[in-house]
């Protein structure tokens, strides 16, 4: 068969193999000192470097680092390794389960104070102590007020979560949306399901599009010209001190030029008397037409018709009740 296909008989005893080619990769590493340790020993030697403040090496970096230390290795395998358990520097974080909801309107409008949030990070420099600190803030958009506003070193999805959580606790109102970017702490699923949990529709900004949160951004450009240019903070407590009262000079005091210098708080309350100044009978009508139909419309209706005539006919009935008395006791 094989002179009659010329053939070679080595083409006809091969065999495909099975498997992933090249060779295995090493399950252990040598040490300068002779001793050899295994690869999650060294997996645990680049988590502890990772976890030393400020350090943020790749994979080249941390090969250097660890050969200083006395390890024998090359920067294939600490690429293995650290893809392996997804250490690698610069990764870009990939939003795992349901899609993110995406901006519709590149400026949010609001009729109402706590309809439409923004939040957002800023870096505070600290520098009685030369470190950044992180602001989150979260900011009406009708009103422009401060609802929240939290300050520390690091800023992850827990202090977030704590955030909203307050907000959410002191004003307890429904269908509200919460505007922000594509940051890890935004993105994660912990903070995620809390908002869907509360029935907060979450909405991210197009990547590189800062202008889509165009009110958080003009927010941070106020801080940085009236709050942090003109003075420095010694320390964190400091820092956590004037911002405390920035919160209220802020709500309370400074006027805002998109408000017609008016400031946030009394456009929060002039909403809120301007609701309760509206007739509430037409109210009343409205909201039972809109949930039983006319039905208890008309109920509320007869109620306070009942309540007028009460009113009008109750001195009438006290002088009646009177009268009635004094002849009862002319007779005894």
């Amino acid at each position: 068969m094989l002179r009659w296909s010329n053939a070679a008989k080595s083409s006809y005893y091969y065999h495909c193999k099975t498997g992933k080619r090249g060779r295995k990769p090493s399950t252990h590493t040598r040490l300068h000192d002779g001793d050899s340790i295994s690869n999650v020993s060294v997996v645990i030697a680049i988590r502890f470097i990772l976890a030393e403040e400020f350090v943020c090496f790749g994979y080249d970096k941390i090969t250097d680092d660890l050969r200083s230390n006395g390890f024998i290795i090359n920067r294939k395998k600490i690429y293995r390794l650290m893809k392996e358990q997804r250490l690698l520097c610069g990764r870009v974080i990939r939003a795992k389960g349901d899609r993110r909801q995406f901006v519709q309107w590149r400026v949010q409008q609001a009729e109402r104070p706590m309809e439409q949030l923004c939040m957002d990070i800023k870096y505070v420099h600290v520098q009685g102590q030369k470190r950044n600190a992180l602001l989150l803030t979260v900011l009406d958009v009708y009103s422009r007020s401060i609802v929240g506003q939290v300050l520390w070193w690091h800023m992850r999805k827990e202090h977030v979560i704590w955030l909203l959580h307050r907000i959410l606790q002191e004003h307890k109102v429904k269908v509200i949306t919460l505007r922000n970017d594509n940051g890890s702490q935004f993105i994660a699923h912990a903070v995620r399901d809390y908002l869907k949990d509360q029935q907060v529709v979450q909405e991210f900004i197009h990547v590189a599009t800062p202008e889509e949160n165009c009110f958080i951004e003009a927010y941070h450009s106020i801080i940085q010209r009236e709050l942090l240019e003109p003075r420095q903070f010694d320390s964190i407590e400091q820092a956590m001190e004037v911002f405390d009262r920035w919160q209220h000079f802020y709500n309370n005091r400074r006027l805002h030029g998109s408000l017609d210098n008016k400031t946030p708080a009394y456009i929060w309350q002039r909403y809120e008397q301007e609701q309760m100044n509206k007739d509430p009978l037409s109210q009343d009508s409205t909201e039972a037409l809109s949930t039983n139909g006319e039905r208890q419309s008309f109920q509320i209706e007869e109620s306070r018709l009942v309540d007028k005539i009460i009113r009008d006919q109750m001195t009438t009935i006290f002088e009646n009740q009177q009268t009635q008395n004094s002849q009862t006791v002319s007779e005894n």
